[in-house]
């Protein structure tokens, strides 16, 4: 082919190996004072597309594969490349092409220099068709694409057609195309990309020969933006330049995005507090002390970090990302560590953060979340609960602060730890010598001839089974009321459920079904408890160290006993004194 005209378009040909100059138009006519720039400004991931196989960062597998189906001339007619954004998939699908009709392979790879290659670099090659099926992705779209393909090509030896974001394309769309996708003319070639496979249909992946393309790795990032600084003459902290690759989140697009807007900021030099200032991050600091004091329990000092990053302007929605990632972190170490005390209040706190709802709108939103998970932490119960998940995965860890897994937290106290004789048979009341606590109201039946007992030792891991096997429906219910604080500070860690457990008082235990009631003139909790019944049942059982089932009736909450809440009563105002025009009315348990 004869050489072509390349129009001023101020297209540059990828990295540097293979960037061309673009003559500027005539300035003749405009002031001096005001030169028009020679080149146009071109976006960093353009300008860094890889060309060849080798410049593709990480995807060792796929390119080896590739590489060794052009050398041998097995190049599938139908190939997908699946995969996260930004990865390389639709530069995949470019080389690709590049190397089907290449006239001077390097083994495997297009040489990038032919007229072919030079073509399809510069976008002219009328044979290499790209498709944005996301708004191509009609019936008509695709009866129109399967009537050009049987036209030979007409300067390239194969026609290529690439569709992005295939997984758009229409059910209707795919049965116009599935004959001619089955069936396709030798001189085409389709390549499909798709961020969701697994939307696509059977028929059609089963005809396809599919990649996956992996998100990077850090290192992997750093590497390409330090080529690119280099080339671009400019200096960055090898702290900033781990900070963009890190953000970026396995995509090299991402990170080249954002390395091109710190250096439309930065200058000459980046470093790494120019890069959280312009990305919108907090302060490192800061965010180590904002989650110290959620895994703390620190709620005064947490709550002013948080309002001063607010002031601030920094995005709670960022900010709470970088708390997860330090609470991740810090709890990888711990666990290494073997220090089962301190990754127990970390997986607390990351417990915590996962309540939080991102996509929840309210008042408050995602501050007011990470808020009340701050009180949480300072006056909540149950942080033992992770405690005691976290020592089965260091068992060399020792509990130094006193804490407990929950069964043995919520069995009552006993003094001193003696045996308790429980009847056989599960319908017999006990006496008053054969439990530990007897019930104030309890009402010992005469039976003609006892059924023969059973001494079990009255430890917390039995006293589930003795509340199933013979325990009254006395003794339970004024065992579940000992310990209905602990239930609802740990059932109330939950923000969703925090204002409906405290509506609840316990009504009725027979053996393992546990009634609760609520106001009569609130019946619409019914609904929203038994939604939720799976949280209660599963509070419930932890602290009573037994499996229940739980039923939820509206009931006169004057015939039933109020239950003093302690803290938990304080943590609910705790929270309407700090967030009284915002929270939510929660009526308190007389």
């Amino acid at each position: 082919m004869g050489a072509r005209h390349r129009p001023p378009t101020g297209r540059t040909a990828g990295p540097s190996p293979h960037r061309s100059a673009v003559s500027p138009k005539s300035t003749a006519a405009e002031p001096t004072s005001a030169p028009a720039p020679t080149v146009p400004h071109q976006a960093l991931y353009r300008r860094w597309r890889a060309q060849t196989f080798g410049e593709i960062v990480g995807q060792t597998a796929v390119v080896e594969t590739l590489r060794n189906a052009v050398r041998a001339g097995r190049v599938s007619h139908a190939i997908l490349f699946v995969g996260p954004r930004g990865t390389g998939k639709t530069s995949l699908a470019r080389i690709l092409a590049k190397a089907i009709n290449c006239t001077n392979l390097q083994d495997g790879d297009p040489c990038d220099r032919c007229d072919s290659c030079v073509a399809i670099r510069e976008g002219r090659a009328i044979d290499l068709v790209e498709i944005d099926a996301a708004s191509n992705r009609g019936i008509g779209d695709i009866r129109d694409l399967r009537d050009r393909i049987h036209y030979a090509p007409t300067d390239l030896r194969r026609k290529v057609y690439i569709l992005d974001e295939a997984h758009q394309i229409t059910k209707d769309a795919w049965n116009a195309l599935l004959k001619s996708l089955e069936e396709p003319p030798d001189f085409v070639v389709f390549i499909f990309a798709s961020t969701h496979p697994q939307e696509f249909p059977p028929a059609i992946l089963s005809r396809l020969q599919r990649f996956d393309v992996r998100r990077l790795s850090v290192e992997e990032i750093e590497g390409k933006l330090a080529r690119i600084l280099a080339a671009e003459s400019v200096s960055a902290e090898p702290t900033a330049v781990r900070l963009i690759a890190h953000l970026a989140a396995g995509g090299m697009r991402d990170a080249e995005s954002m390395l091109d807007q710190v250096l439309a900021s930065a200058g000459a030099t980046i470093d790494a507090a120019s890069v959280r200032d312009l990305l919108g991050l907090a302060d490192p600091d800061a965010v180590a002390r904002l989650a110290a004091a959620l895994v703390d329990g620190a709620a005064g000092p947490g709550l002013a970090i948080l309002g001063e990053l607010d002031e601030r302007g920094r995005d709670v929605a960022i900010i709470l990302d970088q708390v997860v990632d330090q609470v991740r972190t810090e709890l990888s170490a711990a666990l290494a560590a073997g220090d089962g005390e301190r990754a127990g209040r970390l997986a607390a706190a990351a417990h915590r953060l996962a309540a939080i709802d991102p996509e929840r709108r309210g008042v408050g939103g995602l501050r007011f979340q990470l808020e009340l998970a701050l009180l949480d932490a300072a006056t909540g119960d149950g942080s033992s609960q992770p405690v005691a998940r976290v020592s089965a995965v260091a068992p060399e860890a020792r509990h130094t602060d006193g804490s407990h897994p929950p069964v043995t937290r919520a069995s009552p106290p006993a003094e001193p730890p003696a045996t308790a004789t429980i009847p056989a048979d599960s319908t017999a009341e006990p006496t008053a010598e054969s439990v530990t606590a007897p019930p104030a109201r309890s009402k010992p039946r005469s039976k003609p001839e006892p059924e023969p007992a059973v001494t079990v030792a009255a430890t917390a891991g039995d006293s589930g089974d003795a509340g199933e096997s013979g325990e009254s429906e006395d003794a339970g219910i004024d065992r579940l009321r000992a310990v209905w604080p602990e239930v609802v500070a740990l059932v109330g860690q939950n923000p969703s459920m925090r204002p409906l457990i405290v509506e609840c008082r316990p009504v009725s235990v027979d053996g393992p079904i546990v009634t609760l009631g609520f106001p009569e003139d609130k019946a619409f909790l019914k609904d929203v408890l038994e939604r939720r019944r799976p949280m209660l049942e599963d509070g419930i059982g932890r602290i009573l160290g037994r499996v229940v089932s739980v039923r939820c009736v509206a009931t006169n909450l004057e015939d039933v006993p109020a239950v003093p809440l302690g803290d938990a009563a304080d943590l609910i105002s705790e929270a309407r004194r700090i967030f009284a025009d915002d929270l939510a009315d929660v009526s308190e348990v007389s």
